[in-house]
């Protein structure tokens, strides 16, 4: 469970796990949506982890300020989805991420033609 959370929001949990080790200035202007995306602690992280949430939120930190918000807005909309909706999502992530590229490929080929029908 710890790597999924890491896995699925690792820019917002980024944020959040980035908190303890910013200077006061730095962390007063984390906003209150990243301060509760995770609920786990910093050094429960393992180096592999740690670098890539840290990597991830310095890619953050460049977004202009709307891309962050939308990201932020994505992330309270993950929040408010019943806990079965997000274990179907986690089910089918793991299932595309242990896909084989031709697998990918054909997946996005797929997804591509569903979105383009009339809704």
């Amino acid at each position: 469970m710890r790597l999924l959370r890491v896995t699925l929001g690792v820019i917002l949990s980024s944020a959040a796990l980035l908190d303890p080790l910013c200077g006061a200035g730095q962390a007063q202007s984390l906003s209150p949506v990243f301060r509760e995306a995770v609920n786990q602690d910093w050094y429960e992280l393992s180096p592999q982890e740690r670098s890539r949430a840290l990597d991830n939120y310095r890619r953050f930190q460049k977004l202009p300020e709307n891309k962050r918000r939308g990201i932020e807005e994505q992330y309270q909309h993950w929040q408010q989805l019943p806990a079965e909706e997000q274990e179907r999502i986690r089910r089918n992530y793991r299932r595309y991420r242990g896909m084989d590229s031709d697998e990918k490929e054909d997946f996005q080929r797929k997804y591509k033609q569903w979105r383009s029908l009339p809704r």
